[in-house]
């Protein structure tokens, strides 16, 4: 019976309110009074974080610092990924992988990402925190940029 009545009541008073909201019968917006009226600020646009060389430059830095892992896994084939958070100094403070193969290798890029130095992204003139994926392309079990495929010799 109590479940009947506050639906009647509900069904009554939702009305009621949305019309006097809509003629401004002086209710107004209850969230004005706790937080004032709503101003929405222009934010600046943000400028991502940029590796020190580009694209070309951050695969090339991977390259000469990933060592893969000596126990091989031989058809171990897919990417790599690696969220991390740029400071405002431009150095990664956090890295965690988001998307793995295996442990070993996803070690070995969480190790290489750490030691990265970016130019880090800007709000305005403002340097602000960022974050960053990165990806690290395992082809035949071992870290490979080509899109072509990887011959064993």
């Amino acid at each position: 019976m109590n479940k009947y009545l506050l639906l009647l009541i509900f069904t009554l008073v939702l009305p009621i309110t949305a019309h006097a909201q809509f003629f401004d019968f002086g209710f107004g917006d209850p969230f004005d009074d706790f937080f004032g009226p709503h101003r929405v600020e222009q934010q600046q646009p943000v400028e991502k974080a940029q590796f020190k060389g580009g694209v070309q430059g951050m695969n090339d830095f991977i390259e000469k610092n990933y060592k893969n892992p000596s126990p091989r896994i031989q058809g171990l084939e897919g990417e790599i990924m690696v969220l991390c958070v740029i400071s405002e100094k431009g150095k990664v403070e956090d890295a965690k992988v988001s998307r793995g193969l295996a442990l070993a290798y996803d070690k070995e890029a969480v190790r290489v990402v750490k030691k990265m130095k970016f130019k880090p992204a800007k709000q305005g003139k403002k340097k602000v925190k960022s974050r960053y994926q990165i990806a690290f392309p395992i082809r035949k079990g071992r870290l490979s940029f080509n899109t072509l495929p990887t011959v064993d010799v």
